[in-house]
């Protein structure tokens, strides 16, 4: 079997799944449940709880229903940042809050949540319900934090991976985690499964705010410099930062803090990131980081899965 007919039957399943898990007792919930099945994305989050279980030979059918309640969990952060955002498109769609309204939006989130915490409470693991509901936490704090920093120029990159902490690698980590845990695993394995998780998450994250700058949209499918034009200090502008003298701190601030960032802005960051090889020294850190997380499943035994995790691994960052 093609490794992409692989990871389409397994989607597959968790998107069936989905469909059961997501109860629609009013026409506007079928309609939001639709769009958030249709609208696909990678699944990375539940696709990596698998690939977990394939490692562990886990046999309990209960991955499929972690690994959606993880996707859902995700789906429903996604509605709540849209509106926070005020973001009209997700994904070259529509998003649920400029179709229905912010307000259904948020509400549909929450629904989402309900739905997918009620699938996993029916598992009967109190080990799976209190990590997945520290994600819950982690996502709010984070959120919390990026709407306090996100345009501050006294953001730290403490802060900041504190910031992708809770946005992104919680989840990650209970992904892979969840999967020790279903294996029975004891504490330690347990933790280290965690942190490659947690690890990965901050890997995607990081990269993903590098296709902002060094990543033409055509590639990326991201408009390019969307970060910069909304005056964010994203991953690339923190390093870039660390690397001036003070007058050129300055000067990166007195530009971040225009309402509006102009071509020839654009030109400037562009030119600043260039000469202090900024895209080389993310691009030099995050394959070392990508070699340490190849080097962590080589721990597990040869197969169609750790082969196909590799190739997402290599694909994704």
């Amino acid at each position: 079997m093609k490794p992409n007919l692989r990871i389409q039957s397994i989607l597959a399943k968790f998107d069936k799944n989905l469909d059961g898990i997501i109860k629609e007792d009013i026409p506007i919930l079928k309609k939001i449940k639709k769009h958030v099945i249709s609208s696909g994305g990678k699944r990375i989050r539940p696709f990596s709880h698998y690939l977990f279980c394939q490692f562990l030979n886990i046999k309990d059918v209960s991955w499929l229903d972690v690994g959606s309640v993880a996707e859902l969990i995700h789906a429903a952060s996604l509605l709540h940042d849209d509106v926070v955002d005020n973001a009209p498109i997700r994904r070259g769609k529509p998003t649920i809050g400029s179709l229905f309204g912010n307000k259904t939006a948020i509400l549909a989130g929450d629904y989402l949540l309900a739905c997918g915490i009620s699938r996993l409470n029916s598992l009967g693991n109190p080990e799976l319900m209190e990590i997945f509901s520290q994600v819950l936490k982690d996502l709010s704090v984070s959120e919390l934090l990026q709407m306090e920093w996100e345009k501050n120029p006294k953001i730290s990159l403490k802060v900041y991976d504190s910031i992708i902490y809770g946005k992104t690698a919680s989840l990650f980590g209970v992904c892979t985690e969840s999967a020790a845990i279903l294996a029975g695993k004891p504490k330690k394995d347990k933790a280290l499964i965690r942190d490659f998780g947690v690890r990965l998450g901050k890997l995607f994250q990081k990269k993903d705010d590098c296709l902002d700058y060094f990543v033409d949209s055509s590639v990326s499918g991201k408009e390019f410099l969307k970060d910069f034009k909304n005056g964010l200090y994203t991953y690339p502008v923190l390093v870039l930062r660390e690397n001036l003298n003070l007058l050129e701190k300055r000067k990166l601030e007195s530009v971040f803090k225009k309402e509006e960032r102009t071509a020839a802005d654009e030109t400037y960051i562009l030119g600043l990131m260039e000469s202090k090889k900024i895209s080389e020294k993310l691009h030099k850190e995050l394959s070392a980081e990508k070699n340490y997380l190849l080097g962590f499943l080589n721990q597990f035994p040869g197969s169609a899965e750790r082969q196909l995790f590799v190739e997402q691994l290599e694909r994704l960052t």
